[in-house]
């Protein structure tokens, strides 16, 4: 199953800099959705208009090229792991720790996720060690990690703490075509609607990922005329048909907002049903796609489009994530600048195109 809805429009997410193109909204984004102290961008006068964003995708169509990097995550519940203050670094304000946890299988630029420490560890407060650090390899069985305290102590003690690490697995390029939305001939009809038919190609350039890398094209077709008594959006999508794989089919509940959005909004765009073929027998699953306006400075928005897509039996199987955002010097329009892919399975596996 496939879903690719890219509901705002916009051109190339990162290009081949990839984040670096997109550093500074990036920032302001990590920032705020983080811990640290939100970031600011320049004040902008914005009227978000998503219906205008996905008319005028439909009518252009668009590209974008993205860098992608995959992840895998393993947790451990409760580990009692022999460490050592080794040394202290950054001018006396850190001390590095070494960790000794047998066939870890991170590597230096990891990360690993220390939590459920409840004592201090010889001079070093608990709240210290209860963190995300980034992991300084050593060996198979052991690693470096930089606690923010000092300490001139050295003897080893067993910490005990539940970890959670974050692998990198590969990196690669994303890049994703969709050709204008045009009328056929002769006329294609969907469900007795006449709709235009644009063609989407994602290509991943990447290997050492799982899932495995993969590339799809898709038939999109959107209405010529809202099939919803009532609803003005242009264009709606009513279905798509991945090339070698599912049908689906938004059963004509598929809706943007056709007025001006603010800082809370969030609603739900649609579902769409995902059938074996177009004779919609066999159902193979869902895909629940939703909205939601994120406001981190005082006139720049991020828009959050997500879509979680189960299987037939009503088991999530990925949640993605796609990002808006402008900086209101730099950018016209608002641009897609982080998609996201979340896996439930058993390494729950993430990919991230910037």
């Amino acid at each position: 199953m496939l879903i690719a809805l890219t509901a705002c429009g916009g051109n190339a997410s990162s290009g081949p800099n990839g984040s670096a193109e997109n550093a500074s909204i990036l920032e302001v984004l990590n920032s705020s959705t983080g811990s640290q102290t939100p970031g600011s961008l320049p004040a902008g006068n914005d009227s978000i208009s998503m219906a205008s964003f996905w008319e005028m995708q439909v009518i252009n169509g668009f590209s974008k090229t993205g860098v992608l990097t995959g992840y895998a995550y393993q947790d451990y519940k409760r580990l009692n792991l022999l460490t050592v203050p080794s040394a202290n670094t950054d001018n006396g304000k850190a001390s590095l720790f070494l960790i000794t946890h047998p066939d870890h299988q991170a590597k230096s630029g990891d990360f690993v996720t220390i939590s459920g420490v409840t004592q201090d560890a010889l001079d070093v407060p608990f709240s210290f060690i209860n963190g995300t650090f980034e992991i300084i390899g050593r060996d198979a069985n052991s690693y470096y990690i930089k606690v923010p305290f000092a300490t001139n102590k050295r003897e080893a003690f067993l910490l005990s703490a539940i970890l959670s690490y974050k692998y990198k697995e590969c990196t690669g390029t994303q890049k994703v075509v969709q050709t204008p939305a045009l009328k056929t001939e002769p006329t294609t009809y969907l469900d007795g609607y006449e709709v235009l038919v644009a063609k989407y190609t994602l290509d991943n350039s990447f290997s050492g990922c799982s899932p495995a890398a993969a590339s799809f094209t898709t038939y999109k077709y959107f209405a010529v005329t809202n099939p919803r008594p009532g609803f003005i959006l242009k264009y709606p999508l009513l279905g798509q048909r991945v090339l070698g794989g599912d049908f689906g089919t938004f059963d004509k509940t598929f809706d943007l907002p056709t007025t001006p959005v603010k800082s809370g909004d969030k609603g739900t765009v649609g579902t769409m049903k995902f059938y074996a073929s177009s004779n919609k027998v066999s159902l193979t699953g869902k895909a629940n796609i939703t909205y939601e306006i994120l406001k981190y400075t005082t006139n720049s928005v991020f828009i959050a489009i997500s879509t979680e897509t189960y299987n037939e039996n009503d088991s999530l199987v990925s949640t993605m994530t796609e990002v808006y955002g402008r900086d209101p010097s730099i950018d016209k329009d608002y641009k897609l600048i982080r998609t996201t892919v979340k896996y439930n399975n058993p390494r729950r596996n993430e990919v991230i195109i910037e």
